[in-house]
């Protein structure tokens, strides 16, 4: 007691002795900024959800973020497509001096007055002109062109989406891979746990004479040939969960803990009611139905353009001032003689020949959109036999389940009967340590069962782009 009260005493005045250190270090020290503060701090460590991952991706998600711009981009182009009704308006000024500088009416002067001569100074040789022209060039093929922006935007948006919904599921995919890999581990470290736990047993028994010291090698060689292997996995979790925190957009060094479980709501699905269902609510048909869209309105704005006239309504101004020592600001010295309004139709001709080189893109753009609708209809195809294939893999990984769960029942019984044997001595350590790797391996089965419906389950609601299942992992 009274050596615990002397180092009781020894630690409280070590414990004083570098709180007062620190405190006049810190005194001593400049006082840092907060974002020094922050950047010298290591990162601190992260409990999260399944569904706070996902939030954190989306939010820091680069691809994402591109994705995010070129719908804006879109969306801005869709807003503002009416642009092409307003007018080009193109002002400008000229400042020009002339050469030779003329009287037009001198003829007739020299004819009243054979001594009338031209004196003109140098005023006269300069010219300031000014220009103002409107103009607006239409054709039917616009109103192809504002339909084609609006279906390029609703195109943006679905290929945004089907972005996000790639990343919901990667990010979904990824957590359950680590848990699983963390369930591994516990797996492999209760079975440590156990050889450490037999291990000390068989020692007491081999100094009470009760074994030979073969069995106390047997199980310390057990224990020992475990370890390595923990520690592999253990590094391995530990990068896994590092491009984790990457993925999510945390700060490199960010000590993840996942809170959740390997628990899937099993259910039976019927094929041809989810076919039937939500087969038309695919992102990439409706993306492939989108380019066709796009494609088949591209040959109308073309074929416009083709068959029918463009229309320029242009309207010019061109006053002009004769000479500089006229004052600008009164518009009487001003003379517009040379602007004009004008309506031109103009028609492309050669474009008519099927031969020519309009005619010849527009042919090849509806081998395109054939070939494109081909590609649309293997895609359904697919998409339904994709849909199929997943229930029939749920089916099958339901049934697994059902029989693993069953083999780890009887594994635990056949592994307690066995350790009660091997106690008694009745049976021997290797077939002690066979039925304890039969139990390991059974749960293990179990939860890689586990994980592969969850795995399942998320490419079942990519395949129809719905939920499945309402529960979300905070209410688990």
């Amino acid at each position: 007691m009274k050596h615990q009260k002397v180092i009781f005493l020894a630690i409280a005045l070590s414990g004083f002795t570098c709180a007062a250190s620190f405190a006049q270090e810190a005194a001593k020290a400049p006082a840092a900024s907060d974002a020094e503060t922050v950047t010298k701090a290591e990162p601190a460590a992260r409990t999260l959800t399944i569904d706070e991952a996902v939030t954190l991706a989306m939010e820091n998600n680069i691809a994402l973020s591109s994705s995010a711009i070129d719908v804006r981009i879109a969306e801005r182009g869709k807003d503002y497509a009416l642009n092409v009704f307003i007018p080009t308006v193109q002002a400008t000024g000229t400042l020009a001096r002339s050469n030779n500088v003329s009287n037009p009416y001198a003829p007739l002067l020299k004819q009243l007055n054979p001594m009338y001569e031209d004196d003109f100074s140098e005023a006269d040789h300069w010219n300031v002109m000014a220009g103002l022209t409107i103009s607006l060039n239409l054709n039917a093929a616009l109103v192809e062109g504002l339909r084609a922006t609006r279906q390029s935007y609703e195109a943006g948006l679905l290929t945004h989406e089907q972005a996000r919904q790639q990343t919901e599921q990667n990010v979904r995919k990824a957590f359950y891979a680590i848990l699983l890999q963390e369930g591994s581990l516990a797996l492999a470290k209760d079975k440590l746990a156990i050889s450490e736990d037999r291990f000390r047993q068989t020692q007491i028994n081999f100094k009470n004479g009760l074994v030979p010291e073969l069995s106390v090698l047997q199980t310390q060689l057990a224990v020992e040939t475990q370890k390595p292997a923990i520690k592999e996995t253990e590094l391995t979790l530990d990068q896994q969960k590092g491009m984790f925190a990457f993925l999510l957009g945390l700060p490199v060094g960010t000590r993840i803990t996942l809170s959740g479980s390997i628990e899937p709501e099993i259910a039976p699905y019927d094929a041809d009611e989810l076919v039937g269902k939500h087969l038309g609510n695919r992102l990439d048909l409706a993306i492939l139905s989108k380019n066709i869209e796009m494609m088949n309105t591209q040959i109308k704005a073309r074929q416009l353009q083709r068959f029918t006239p463009s229309m320029v309504v242009s309207q010019s101004f061109s006053p002009v001032l004769s000479s500089v020592e006229d004052s600008w600001i009164d518009t009487g010295n001003w003379n517009d003689n040379s602007g004009a309004f004008s309506v031109t139709l103009a028609m492309e001709l050669t474009g008519l020949l099927p031969f020519s080189s309009t005619g010849q893109s527009i042919a090849d753009t509806k081998d395109r959109l054939a070939q494109l609708e081909l590609t649309y209809n293997q895609a359904f195809y697919n998409a339904e036999l994709e849909i199929r294939n997943l229930v029939s893999k749920l089916d099958k990984n339901r049934t697994s389940i059902a029989a693993m769960e069953l083999n780890v029942t009887m594994a635990e019984k056949a592994y307690r009967l066995t350790e009660q044997g091997y106690r008694a001595g009745t049976i021997e350590y290797l077939d002690l340590k066979d039925a304890e790797n039969t139990l390991i391996q059974a749960q293990l089965g179990v939860l890689v069962e586990k994980f592969n419906y969850l795995s399942t389950i998320l490419d079942l609601e990519v395949a129809l782009n719905s939920k499945l299942t309402e529960k979300s992992e905070e209410k688990r």
